[in-house]
């Protein structure tokens, strides 16, 4: 499989521009006009920089996700499925762009460039696919479609940001918590003696 960071060629301060550009008008409705005027560059010379809208588009999503995979690697979360969705929430709270524009934005991707970002997404989610591989080998997950359960759980956790902006917020610690317990319902977990991820809301 080739490296999904070999994709990416826009500069620094044009992938910046697009996705701060992105975030506040959509992907359609951002021309390369209005990005060249935010990266603060000649709009005939963006075209030195990046080969179309759709490339950038591509390279903005692939280095949101090769960030987010960084920020667990580098992390102090514990190795564990409470950890990893600690890590998601936090991440989620502190960069609340970037759930949305994974979601909506990448729908305007090329069936021809369309490979690249599944290969980014599946290195991302590949963190909890290993915690949750690891959990059945010791007895503590059963579930028959793992892959299928890492999809489910990252939409409960965006279900999280909903909460937070009710007319009445809920909880942070209960959000967790019950993220938590969600996802080990999920995982059919029978809460083993000694595990960590065996904690629900009070």
């Amino acid at each position: 499989m080739r490296d999904t960071t070999q994709v990416l060629r826009s500069p620094e301060r044009l992938l910046c521009a697009a996705r701060d550009l992105m975030a506040e008008v959509g992907y359609g409705a951002m021309s390369m006009r209005k990005l060249a005027a935010r990266a603060g560059i000649q709009a005939g010379s963006l075209y030195h920089h990046v080969a179309s809208k759709q490339d950038l588009l591509l390279d903005v999503l692939l280095d949101t996700l090769t960030q987010r995979l960084a920020a667990w690697q580098q992390g102090a979360y514990s190795r564990d499925l409470r950890g990893y969705l600690r890590f998601l929430l936090a991440r989620q709270r502190s960069h609340p762009f970037e759930v949305t524009m994974l979601r909506h934005e990448s729908r305007h991707i090329e069936p021809s460039k369309r490979k690249w970002l599944e290969q980014a997404l599946a290195c991302s989610q590949a963190p909890l696919l290993t915690i949750i591989e690891q959990g059945q080998l010791i007895g503590h997950f059963y579930v028959q479609d793992p892959a299928g359960t890492v999809e489910a759980i990252l939409a409960l956790v965006e279900t999280a940001d909903g909460m937070r902006h009710r007319p009445i917020p809920v909880d942070e610690v209960w959000i967790e918590a019950w993220i938590t317990q969600m996802s080990l319902a999920l995982l059919s977990a029978p809460c083993a003696a000694g595990s960590s991820d065996c904690e629900g809301p009070e």
